[in-house]
């Protein structure tokens, strides 16, 4: 980490002037941040997001920091760095497990889904709609009758007028091609 910021006189300055304090540590701190957000994430715009979110903090809870405490506040910033980095880790693993559900055709847990668990369903169905446009048309076609109208291959066969053997292909094309594309995400 760049210079050595003398730890009372900054927790002074947070005081009186947080907002020019803030923007002490940004100039002095923020590079560094990114360096050791990025190592832990693998992912500049998510390391640039997680510095953000961090000085934000520092905002927010000022006051607090401000009061004496015998550890440095380069200690604080990466000590948060490095706890959002591990959050951010934590929610990925979280969403890459609900796809690879979602994927096997498996469902959530909980009859009654936190907020959280919903977020994550809407942007897994969100992700999964994005890649079964992609598909050829009979297999987008069959899928989408699948999983949103619910129907049986019998059903999906009947109302596309093609052969039963025709729409089951199609489906598992279309699972094995979201599974793959999971696969290598992952």
């Amino acid at each position: 980490m760049p210079g050595f910021i003398e730890n009372e006189r900054f927790r002074k300055l947070l005081l009186a002037f947080p907002a020019k304090a803030i923007e002490f540590l940004y100039d002095q701190y923020y590079h560094s941040l990114i360096s050791i957000a990025r190592r832990l994430t693998h992912d500049t715009k998510v390391s640039e997001d997680i510095v953000q979110e961090t000085f934000v903090h520092v905002w927010e809870n000022h006051k607090q920091l401000g009061q004496y405490h015998e550890r440095s506040i380069e200690h604080y910033l990466v000590r948060v760095v490095k706890n959002k980095a591990i959050s951010h880790y934590k929610r990925t693993l979280q969403l890459n497990e609900k796809k690879i559900e979602f994927v096997n055709g498996y469902s959530f847990s909980s009859n009654d889904p936190s907020v959280e668990d919903q977020i994550i369903k809407a942007e897994v169905n969100n992700q999964v709609r994005q890649i079964i446009n992609t598909f050829p048309k009979r297999e987008r076609e069959c899928l989408i009758l699948k999983l949103d109208g619910g129907m049986t291959t019998d059903q999906i066969a009947e109302r596309l007028n093609v052969s039963l053997k025709a729409v089951e292909r199609s489906i598992t094309s279309a699972n094995k091609r979201l599974r793959k594309h999971w696969s290598s995400k992952r």
